[in-house]
């Protein structure tokens, strides 16, 4: 195969809206495996809210978790890379969240912290075995390592956010959106590229043979890094798209699958 590497997102990727996945999906996948290939997730989840998915997908590379700040073993989930945010970045970040009114949901060692359990957070953990836990202060992370902090609101809220991002005074820290409801905040050292890069070294395979799929901001650079880039009909905004070098069927209608079935098979 030309193609040797399959790094696909999770969330409107190998996800429905509902997030189930398809069994053509489930097939597709295994066939491409069991040709010789290499399966990647490659998603902004941490490992816990993979796990549910695990047996299904039956990955046989490591996992990129959290938009690339962690790469875990699939077998065992030990962590095989990992690159917290600055402590400073991430705590102006919480307070700067809870000022404008955000839920603020933070991921450090595994475990998630929001700064109110509310309707927000039960949707965010929806499909999940995770209990969230309350923080205290965003000085309680002092000292500690966070991986990501995500702001969640309505959507004209985060998009303010968004745009007023660049003046908050971050030093190390990159964001995207995930969902127009969701913007995620992660260390700059990081990427979907750098770490689907790394993971496919792991297992031998270089750029060119990795094919990357996926649908949201967070996964343009990894489109842009691979051997060939692919959104999915359904990717948002216009710009992912843009940044692909092919555009395959929607999450609704297997566009996964036929993208391991039209391009890389």
């Amino acid at each position: 195969m030309k193609y040797r590497v399959l790094a696909a997102d999770m969330d409107g990727t190998i996800l429905r809206d509902d997030k189930s996945i398809s069994e053509e999906t489930i097939k597709a996948i295994r066939e491409f495996k069991e040709a010789g290939g290499f399966f990647i997730i490659a998603s902004g989840r941490p490992l816990p809210a993979m796990t549910g998915y695990l047996d299904d997908l039956a990955p046989n590379a490591p996992l990129v978790t959290y938009n690339g700040a962690k790469i875990v073993d699939h077998r065992d989930g030990h962590v095989l890379f990992e690159e917290g945010m600055l402590e400073d970045d991430a705590i102006l970040l919480m307070k700067e969240g809870e000022k404008r009114g955000h839920t603020v949901i933070v991921w450090s060692d595994d475990i998630l912290y929001g700064n109110e359990l509310n309707e927000n957070m039960r949707i965010y953990v929806e499909h999940t075995d995770i209990v969230p836990h309350k923080y205290e202060s965003p000085e309680s992370f002092r000292g500690r390592s966070v991986t990501k902090i995500i702001l969640n609101d309505e959507p004209d809220k985060i998009a303010v956010t968004r745009r007023d991002a660049e003046r908050m005074g971050l030093k190390l820290t990159s964001w995207a959106t995930s969902g127009t409801e969701y913007l995620e905040f992660y260390s700059s050292k990081v990427s979907k590229a750098v770490s689907v890069g790394k993971a496919a070294e792991m297992v031998g395979c270089t750029q060119p043979e990795i094919v990357a799929v996926g649908d949201g901001c967070n996964d343009i650079p990894m489109l842009r890094f691979a051997g060939l880039g692919v959104a999915m009909g359904n990717a948002a905004p216009e710009e992912v798209k843009e940044a692909a070098d092919y555009v395959t069927d929607t999450n609704m209608n297997d566009g996964v699958a036929k993208l391991i079935r039209e391009k890389i098979l």
